[in-house]
């Protein structure tokens, strides 16, 4: 049987070793460009997805008892942040495909940011842990911004699916306020089959 080969280009350059990535620890990788989530925060997206959660809390639900307790308005879960709050869209009509190659194991960037992480090409990548600290509330109303992309280490790592490194990378959200709503740190282990 022949063996596969990959037609599409391993994240990581052959110019790099382990070692670059770990003396880049602290740069920041964005090279200053901000990712502007496409919506403005609604009140219909936050009710929408505490109710098939059945989040009942009253400060997601009604504008007048989150400004009673304090808050500027209808408040977002936390956990609808990252995976809806903070999104630009990879792609709208008009631009160029996201997937121009039809190999199945291609991988691409959702939204390259500035420069790459100097890094030895590997094949594979799983993301393994993600951790979002919180600093003050968004609410309804609110427009976020991802800014920076800090290298906040790499740990070497030989596990049972192959060798690469633990690379961990943060972010922020901030509103339209410029005040910082969270804190997010990302794990992916990047690594070579052996």
């Amino acid at each position: 049987m022949a063996e596969k080969k990959f037609t599409s280009n391993p994240l990581g350059n052959p110019k790099y070793t382990w070692d670059d990535t770990v003396g880049a620890i602290g740069k920041d990788f964005s090279g200053g460009k901000e990712i502007l989530a496409d919506e403005v925060i609604e009140y219909t997206s936050v009710v929408r997805l505490c109710e098939p959660w059945e989040i009942g809390n009253p400060i997601y639900w009604s504008e007048q008892i989150a400004k009673q307790l304090g808050y500027r308005g209808v408040v977002v879960p936390l956990s609808a942040l990252r995976s809806t709050f903070l999104k630009a869209s990879g792609w709208k009509p008009g631009q160029k495909t996201q997937f121009p190659t039809p190999e199945p194991n291609a991988s691409f960037p959702l939204h390259p940011t500035g420069e790459e992480i100097p890094m030895p090409p590997v094949t594979n990548g799983a993301f393994t842990n993600m951790e979002m600290e919180f600093f003050e509330p968004a609410c309804v109303g609110d427009r976020l911004t991802v800014r920076g992309d800090k290298l906040v280490n790499a740990s070497l790592k030989r596990t049972r699916v192959g060798f690469g490194a633990f690379v961990t990378r943060e972010r922020r959200a901030y509103n339209q306020r410029g005040e910082l709503v969270a804190r997010i740190t990302g794990t992916t282990y990047c690594y070579n089959r052996e």
